[in-house]
């Protein structure tokens, strides 16, 4: 019965919403130093996917699923509901915008959504206006590391380097706290697994995939 709530929900949502699969669009990758390094988690075929995952901020635990859906060439949009149809937070990535539609009145902070939006941003748009990177030691030896400092900030980038896949990025200074992104996966179009946190004020996002 809440799995029958939950995808009438979703069908509604989305249809209201106008959401649109045409006209996808994604800058080229980017290539470091050497070998097939990509420049975004999702590449340009993304179009839409849908992960079960938790929320923890604090003391406070939320579960359901995350729906993300690229609806223009310049726009994704992120739902994170219950089963029962339990809308937490629907944000959107426009341009160099961040939209809230909507959001859970104790989910609905500054602080929290500004950095809701750097975080899908690292994990869903591709970085830009890279002014300067640079190669370091990785601890790893099937792992390259590269510090990239761009219009956004500092971050730290580390690559698998037989795929040339995003394994996981860092933010190096950051006003909110830093933020640790890992990705876990076979080298698919999405990753199988997202683990993103930040110990500052001890938020963790947790998401397994299920479907496109």
């Amino acid at each position: 019965m809440r799995s029958f709530l939950f995808h009438r929900y979703l069908l509604t949502f989305l249809l209201l919403s106008g959401f649109s699969a045409r006209g996808f669009s994604q800058t080229a990758g980017y290539f470091p130093a050497e070998g097939p390094f990509s420049r975004a988690i999702f590449d340009s075929t993304f179009e839409k996917a849908l992960y079960k995952g938790t929320f923890d901020i604090s003391k406070h635990h939320l579960s359901g699923l995350f729906f993300m859906k690229r609806t223009s060439s310049t726009s994704i949009r992120i739902l994170f509901s219950n089963e029962l149809g339990i809308n937490f937070f629907d944000v959107e990535l426009k341009d160099d915008q961040f939209i809230v539609h909507s959001c859970f009145p104790s989910l609905n902070k500054n602080s929290l959504l500004k950095l809701l939006e750097n975080d899908f941003h690292l994990l869903l748009i591709p970085e830009k206006n890279i002014k300067r990177m640079k190669r370091v030691k990785s601890k790893d030896p099937e792992q390259m590391v590269y510090r990239i400092t761009s219009s956004r900030g500092s971050f730290r980038y580390s690559y698998d380097k037989a795929s040339g896949h995003i394994l996981r990025i860092q933010t190096l200074r950051a006003f909110l706290g830093k933020t640790d992104l890992r990705v876990y996966g076979d080298g698919g179009l999405q990753p199988r697994k997202i683990h993103i946190t930040n110990p500052t004020i001890r938020l963790h996002i947790r998401m397994t995939f299920l479907s496109n």
